[in-house]
């Protein structure tokens, strides 16, 4: 009898513990995994962040997407921008792409103008849409540090990671006027 009781001892044990796992292998089938909250430091001893402004017109909404594809790096934030030629119809089906990316979805890190401006790269109006973007980019977000635009048409050279070693060298404190006044140039002249 001591034989048998071990064995049946030995036979409920596995199947508890094979019914206990079971139950929570199903229950987790069916509860949806929550994403871990995705949290980017900025700051001087993390790698530099940019702020990228994508313009567009009328027919873009495809090249603006694969610009952003291209471009995208979770540390950086993204304005993209259809100009007033675009129907609402592709500004909405920008958004709805943009969404679709679960990367950028989870950081939540690219945004869609809503309300467009009138575009003409032959007066003030691009360079007041510039201004627009980064005063909207430093309300949303003030943790990069180099603003970027760029246009459908533009496509990349080096990768986000390239682009982030090369200005992780650079002072951050650093402008383009600063920067062109230390070159010297104007010695040669």
């Amino acid at each position: 009898m001591g034989v048998e009781r071990k064995w049946l001892f030995t036979l409920f044990t596995v199947a508890f513990f094979s019914l206990t796992f079971l139950l929570f292998s199903s229950f987790s089938i069916f509860t949806s995994p929550k994403p871990l909250p995705s949290y980017v430091q900025h700051g001087s001893h993390y790698p530099p962040a940019f702020a990228y402004f994508i313009t567009g017109g009328n027919g873009d909404k495809k090249r603006i997407f694969r610009l952003l594809l291209s471009v995208y790096h979770p540390r950086n934030r993204y304005l993209l921008h259809l100009g007033m030629d675009a129907s609402d119809e592709e500004r909405q089906g920008l958004a709805a792409a943009v969404m679709s990316v679960p990367a950028i979805r989870a950081f939540g890190n690219a945004d869609v103008v809503g309300k467009a401006d009138y575009v003409t790269h032959l007066g003030s109006s691009n360079v007041a849409i510039t201004l627009r973007a980064a005063a909207i980019m430093m309300k949303l977000d003030n943790g990069w540090n180099w603003f970027v635009t760029l246009s459908a048409r533009d496509y990349p050279l080096i990768t986000q990671d390239d682009l982030s070693h090369v200005f992780s060298t650079v002072r951050r404190d650093l402008n383009f006027i600063e920067h062109t006044s230390d070159l010297g140039w104007k010695d040669l002249l």
